[in-house]
């Protein structure tokens, strides 16, 4: 039982049931330090959780620092997605912060394309298309080279 253990490595056999896809609560002496997914991409914390007493007390702070430090890998890989190439960058963050990147800039570069349209240029949509086009085929030439299974997990979504 989780509840009556002492030991923060009881929480592991339950981890994917608490957490959506985490399987490994990464731990530190008595400090919660990260989590790995059932794919095992992983992350550590910003602020590593010390492990101690009530465990619905340090796993609540678990879920907060989780949350915390998603936010900011998130942040960190929206803005750094102007800044590197595509393709290094997709592979330098987990999935899902590189998914929601993508996403935004696409919308973004979308919606500007609309309004240079809009003002009257009339090779923005032809240029966007050029651009959307070749990051399609930078993702093709990506997965046809050996890839770890994270990176391929990564191109594939």
């Amino acid at each position: 039982s989780i509840l009556g253990s002492s030991d923060p490595q009881a929480v592991q056999p339950h981890m994917l049931k608490l957490f959506d896809n985490c399987k490994i609560l990464k731990f530190a002496r008595i400090n919660a330090c990260g989590m790995t997914s059932e794919e095992n991409e992983s992350f550590e914390f910003h602020q590593p959780q010390k492990a101690e007493g009530p465990v619905e007390v340090w796993m609540m702070a678990v879920d907060m620092e989780m949350q915390n430090t998603l936010h900011r890998v998130t942040k960190e890989s929206v803005y750094m997605a102007a800044e590197q190439e595509r393709i290094p960058w997709i592979k330098h963050y987990l999935g899902m912060a590189a998914i929601l990147g993508s996403q935004i800039w696409w919308t973004w570069s979308v919606e500007d394309t609309f309004r240079k349209v809009a003002e009257g240029d009339k090779n923005a949509m032809k240029l966007e298309l050029e651009k959307e086009s070749q990051q399609l085929l930078d993702l093709v030439a990506m997965v046809r080279t050996p890839l770890k299974k994270q990176d391929q997990k990564k191109a594939n979504t």
